[in-house]
């Protein structure tokens, strides 16, 4: 497999042990997740399950952010403490994200990690990176740039663009650049009792230091894959990568790896511009797995453009795969249950099953390419709709057809709770066999009694050129 290492700037083949450990960073709890949350946690949540279904274990480590800034706000805003907010969003992202079918991996959040992050400062005093200064009550603590050479490396930023880019005014740094490690408390802290004890006084981590500590923490340094959105690549990342060299002595990430925007109409989401779209708003207009589809219908590293109309369009797409899974299966029934019969095993069946779990592998091989993973599943949709039409099928290749594409949609998060078309009862088969009897007779009443009677049972009962189907209801 090949992915875009960030750090490189070039694509490169994923070399790793049968246990790969993979750190993404998540929300900052501070309110409800929009669809660029969702994008970042699906991609990564994909690429985990590709590597399981190639058999490795995939130790998979997200974050909370469960302390901060705009935690801080909300919390004085709302009078409450800045726990009882983030606990809020946390509880609706997992909500969010189990509707996505995205596995639950290690959460740590900052405040479970506070000790660890204290001495982790400590050490970066300690080894001449970072330096105290006073506050108004406290201390603060600054992680000085400078000290390292190859920061900027990850953002590719010459020092004239460092120079140029967003930065926290203050006239105790050493360097402009500085970022904080250590933010002492202010009165908004303690009203939100957003604050710990520590060296250098009431306080609390800055936002970069948690993700080097808990990274290190559950995977050790260095690790196989750290993942985020692009927007964290600076500041967070490259701080994130300056105090880990600078603890470890050594690169902590050995793939870098990004995923791109979501933007609304062409342009970025941002609470300024008043187009933020949250998942759960998505979540009452259309099903998790549908919304997943669209999160995946554009490679992870361009951006993807969310519109009623995009997501209308991967709508469709999404139940034309799920109703081919599901003819499969209807044919699987019909067949098992003696209402149909089998034709001589059909080789092209065959062939276009196999080539589906090729072309899948390649496009999956190549930098997680899920457009042309469902263009693979599209083209196989097609043909065996076509095969399933003409008849030409037999149940040892039917099977495998099916086995088959559930098992790729899986890799892919889609279909996690379809539930199997069962195979029918004598007395059943016997009711199908006179209702088909009825209709040809013309007796349209004792036909409608019979479909009528497995609605009752939780059957829908399907007319076909090749006789009657059924799924559940």
């Amino acid at each position: 497999m090949r992915v875009y290492n960030t750090l490189t700037k070039q694509k490169e083949e994923l070399k790793v042990e049968k246990t790969v450990r993979v750190y993404v960073c998540g929300i900052t709890a501070y309110d409800y997740s929009h669809i660029g949350h969702a994008r970042c946690a699906v991609v990564f949540d994909t690429l985990r399950r590709y590597l399981e279904w190639k058999g490795h274990v995939v130790r998979y480590v997200q974050n909370f952010t469960d302390v901060d800034d705009k935690i801080v706000r909300r919390a004085v805003s709302e009078g409450k403490t800045f726990r009882e907010i983030s606990e809020r969003y946390i509880t609706a992202y997992r909500e969010d994200m189990q509707k996505l079918n995205v596995r639950e991996g290690i959460h740590p959040k900052v405040t479970e990690n506070i000790e660890e992050i204290i001495s982790a400062i400590s050490k970066l005093i300690e080894k001449g990176f970072a330096y105290v200064v006073d506050g108004e009550r406290w201390k603060d603590v600054y992680f000085h740039v400078p000290s390292l050479k190859s920061y900027g490396k990850l953002s590719g930023m010459s020092l004239e663009e460092l120079n140029r880019h967003r930065i926290e005014p203050d006239p105790r740094k050493k360097d402009e650049k500085d970022f904080a490690l250590w933010k002492s408390a202010k009165n908004e802290d303690i009203q939100a009792k957003a604050f710990f004890n520590s060296p250098w006084g009431k306080g609390r981590p800055g936002w970069h230091i948690e993700c080097s500590v808990m990274a290190a923490k559950y995977l050790n340094v260095p690790f196989d894959v750290h993942g985020g959105g692009r927007d964290l690549i600076f500041p967070h990342h490259e701080n994130e990568r300056a105090q880990s060299i600078a603890l470890f002595g050594i690169e902590p990430v050995r793939y870098w790896i990004h995923s791109d925007f979501v933007r609304i109409k062409g342009e970025k989401m941002s609470k300024s511009l008043g187009n933020i779209v949250r998942v759960k708003d998505v979540l009452r207009m259309y099903e998790g797995e549908v919304l997943r589809y669209f999160l995946l219908s554009a490679h992870y590293r361009t951006a993807l453009d969310y519109s009623e109309e995009a997501i209308e369009k991967c709508r469709r797409a999404y139940e034309y795969i799920k109703n081919t899974v599901e003819a499969i299966d209807m044919e699987i029934a019909a067949l098992k249950s003696g209402v149909a019969n089998a034709s001589n095993p059909n080789s092209e069946m065959r062939y276009i099953t196999e080539k589906l779990r090729e072309r899948f592998t390649e496009a999956m091989e190549d930098d997680l390419n899920t457009p042309l993973a469902f263009a693979a599943l599209h083209n196989f949709a097609n043909r065996i709709n076509k095969i399933l039409r003409d008849g030409n099928f037999d149940l040892g290749n039917l099977k495998f057809a099916f086995n088959t594409i559930k098992d790729v949609c899986s890799v892919l998060g889609l279909f996690e709770n379809y539930r199997r078309i069962p195979v029918l009862g004598e007395r059943q088969v016997e009711l199908i066999k006179e209702r088909e009897l009825c209709r040809k007779e013309r007796d349209f009443e004792r036909a409608d009694f019979i479909r009528n009677k497995f609605r009752e049972m939780g059957y829908q009962l399907i007319d076909t050129p090749r006789g009657t189907r059924w799924r559940l209801i």
